[in-house]
């Protein structure tokens, strides 16, 4: 027997923003981790600058695996299993980078944590589509998005400073221990939210079953894809190389590099907050996209710079044009994706878009690692990333054309 999608009440509680913040949030920690720390994880596992990124590859690659059918389920299943698969399977990732030194540990630890961060945009878009009311989404998906950047601020301001004391498996550990709380927290929370009916309360953990209309997903849906697909290659070669860039070609200690990831977190939050809000006075989100696409190729250009000239100032520059603009991108796409998926389908469309984002993820990291083990510098991966955001600005034209016709 179908159960009928509930309605949004006026507003939605405090407390469930704060949970899908922590979704958000505690899906990539690994990833934050191994970003924070990557000069770290470099020598105490003695490997290339091409074998860290194939971490972040399998990290990624496995999440868009996953989220190309997982989409499906977060529609289903009960949203306590979901919460516990992201928050739990990131907590058994940092315990198993810390069981023992070897880099065949880390690629354990990254094929689990892959899995368990591609249920967050699916579960935390649904539940903003059924729970919260239309006025306060965008505002809503801004600060929901903005978890990853929370979560991005933490890491590099708490993981180099253990790390300077206890080494990786010290940083993993305390890494995992914050986790807990975090994962109880959110279970509790899960649990007593109810979403109300005409008449009675239904639970959000509840499974609902999807409408047979509109089941055929529309073209802005798949241009969604593409563009998360192009924007993510970008974003995550520059946040998986941001704090190795630093050290290795600005001279940068370990700590001050770490801290660039918190910057990178700061100026995050506030962009995604900040664009979530025009998103959702705007309604089309492709004007945005080629904005912020631009913003990244001007965002590289000054990395670039920086590396040639010696130029701190210029590094600095690159990483708030990469903090506010591509990499707000995500709360956009999300936006658009709530907007222009079908009724019943927000999970699927949010596991299509997501697929593509991870598919992107690991992409990044492999070039510039690869370019990097091959030139010896950053300029030609900066470089290539940057045809990246190109192919996104001319996505987002497609994009934008779709949605001003009158059946979009």
């Amino acid at each position: 027997m179908s159960v009928p999608a509930p309605e949004a009440p006026r507003r939605a509680p405090a407390i469930l923003l704060i949970v899908l913040m922590i979704a958000m949030a505690a899906g990539p920690v690994f990833n934050f981790a191994l970003s924070a720390l990557s000069a770290t994880v470099l020598e105490e596992f003695e490997i290339s600058e091409s074998q860290y990124g194939f971490l972040l590859t399998l990290i990624f690659v496995s999440a868009g695996i996953t989220s190309a059918f997982i989409g499906r389920l977060a529609d289903r299943i009960d949203a306590r299993i979901q919460i516990t698969i992201i928050i739990g399977g990131t907590l058994i990732a940092m315990l198993v980078s810390a069981s023992y030194h070897a880099y065949w540990v880390l690629v354990i630890a990254a094929l689990l944590a892959g899995p368990a961060q591609s249920l967050s945009n699916p579960l935390t878009n649904r539940i903003i589509g059924a729970r919260v009311p239309t006025k306060q989404r965008s505002t809503w998906m801004g600060w929901k998005q903005s978890g990853v950047q929370m979560g991005m601020l933490i890491s590099g301001l708490l993981f180099p400073v253990i790390a300077a004391v206890a080494g990786w498996r010290g940083a993993a550990l305390v890494g995992a221990a914050v986790l807990v709380p975090a994962l109880v927290l959110s279970w509790v929370v899960i649990s007593r939210l109810r979403l109300p009916k005409p008449g009675h309360t239904q639970p959000i953990t509840t499974s609902i079953e999807l409408p047979k209309q509109s089941k055929k997903m529309p073209l802005a849906v798949w241009l969604f894809a593409v563009v998360s697909f192009l924007n993510a290659v970008g974003t995550q070669g520059v946040n998986g190389f941001a704090s190795l860039f630093a050290v290795n070609a600005m001279g940068y200690s370990i700590t001050i590099a770490g801290l660039m990831l918190g910057v990178i977190g700061v100026f995050g939050i506030l962009s995604r907050i900040g664009w979530g809000r025009v998103s959702g006075k705007l309604g089309k989100p492709a004007p945005l996209i080629i904005v912020m696409s631009l913003g990244g190729v001007v965002g590289l250009g000054f990395l670039v710079a920086a590396e040639r000239t010696q130029i701190d100032a210029l590094m600095w520059l690159g990483v708030v044009f990469h903090a506010v603009l591509p990499l707000a991108a995500n709360v956009v796409i999300n936006s658009g994706i709530v907007d222009a998926a079908p009724k019943g389908r927000i999970g699927v469309a949010s596991g299509l878009v997501a697929a593509g984002m991870y598919l992107g993820f690991s992409l990044g990291p492999a070039i510039v690692g690869t370019i990097v083990d091959l030139t010896g510098t950053f300029t030609m991966g900066w470089v290539a990333v940057a045809i990246t955001y190109i192919g996104c600005f001319a996505v987002a034209l497609v994009l934008l054309r779709v949605q001003r016709q009158p059946s979009n």
